[in-house]
């Protein structure tokens, strides 16, 4: 596991923003699960254009936590505080570092302006998948997950410190070149069972138009310990959404976009099924969201629109059966959902 994972993951953008630079977007997202608390850890560079014409890189830091309810803080930063090392395993951001080590991933956060500090080694316990050229609008993105990671560290958050000791972890890596607001929108999940010794994970993806009435691509994914177990494609996959949540965001970062947002009510579905089913295998999970966080930004395709990131917690009840073995846990959750 650790040779794969040194072979396929390294930084992107120093390579591929260097020679085509236009709508390039590269970032690494880690997702805590402990038992009453989420953590959501995100090392992000885009490439936009200065008013003299000329690319640059803008990197931004994004930390989210969730005890009783969702509290964080997006930070931009100048491309004169960002590194990436000649090597393409470290990223620097200001204080903020992530480096990709042989087994795992180590990432320092420091946002002393927003009382957010932390340290933290993500070890893989499963094998990553790549994607490549997954269409996004008239762009295309590639990513690369790895279902499940053992974090060790900690996080101080407002005065609050919150430790972490073999917890459950998700990682998934993505870049390519396309523009926010775009004719796209998708819901992504990650599933993991409170076990650390359970064998199985799951992650969900459904890519759609951007009002969410056609699904163009989805997928589920099914590892069991470090190696896939089923992969559910396509016509596969059924999802159905059931009402809608009903309340209002725990919080939108960056905090000034609360007053383009405008409403309480939220597209949140109150209750979502996801059933993949091919050649004897089945799977069924469904997931009730809780509570949700809202990460803002206006879009690059039209002025009077903004683009919507909605984090939301829970847990998912997962039943079924692969190559005759019986899976049933209930196990926390993070799914995003992408409104544009």
């Amino acid at each position: 596991m650790s040779a794969m994972l040194a072979r396929s993951d390294f930084i992107r953008t120093p390579v591929l923003a260097s020679a085509r630079p236009e709508g390039f977007k590269e970032w690494y997202h880690f997702v805590v699960h402990r038992p009453g608390s989420r953590i959501l850890i995100n090392f992000s560079l885009t490439s936009e254009t200065s008013s003299a014409g000329h690319p640059r890189l803008m990197p931004r830091v994004i930390v989210i936590a969730h005890d009783q309810r969702w509290t964080g803080a997006v930070e931009r930063f100048d491309d004169s505080e960002l590194d990436v090392s000649a090597d393409l395993a470290t990223l620097v951001i200001g204080d903020n570092q992530m480096i990709v080590r042989p087994d795992g991933y180590r990432v320092m956060i420091d946002l002393p302006g927003h009382d957010i500090r932390g340290e933290f080694g993500f070890t893989s316990v499963s094998q990553p998948f790549v994607v490549n050229n997954q269409p996004v609008g008239d762009g295309r993105m590639c990513w690369l997950f790895v279902p499940r990671m053992r974090a060790d560290g900690w996080l101080r958050v407002g005065g609050e410190e919150i430790s972490f000791d073999g917890d459950v972890a998700y990682h998934d890596h993505n870049w390519g070149r396309f523009r926010w607001g775009g004719d796209f929108g998708w819901s992504w999940g990650t599933i993991l069972p409170p076990d650390p010794e359970a064998p199985w994970s799951l992650v969900f993806l459904r890519m759609t138009d951007r009002r969410r009435l056609c699904s163009l691509s989805q997928a589920l994914y099914v590892w069991r310990h470090d190696e896939p177990a089923a992969i559910f494609r396509h016509a596969a996959v059924e999802v159905k959404s059931h009402g809608l949540l009903g309340r209002a965001a725990d919080c939108t970062l960056p905090p000034p976009m609360r007053l383009v947002l405008n409403g309480d009510v939220s597209d949140i579905p109150e209750r979502m099924e996801v059933t993949a089913q091919r050649a004897g295998d089945t799977v069924h999970a469904e997931f009730r969201p809780q509570s949700y966080a809202r990460l803002a930004q206006p879009s690059e395709i039209c002025l009077d629109r903004s683009v919507v990131l909605c984090e939301t917690n829970a847990s998912a009840r997962v039943t079924g059966s692969i190559d005759g073995e019986e899976i049933d846990f209930v196990g926390p959750s993070v799914f995003e959902l992408l409104y544009g």
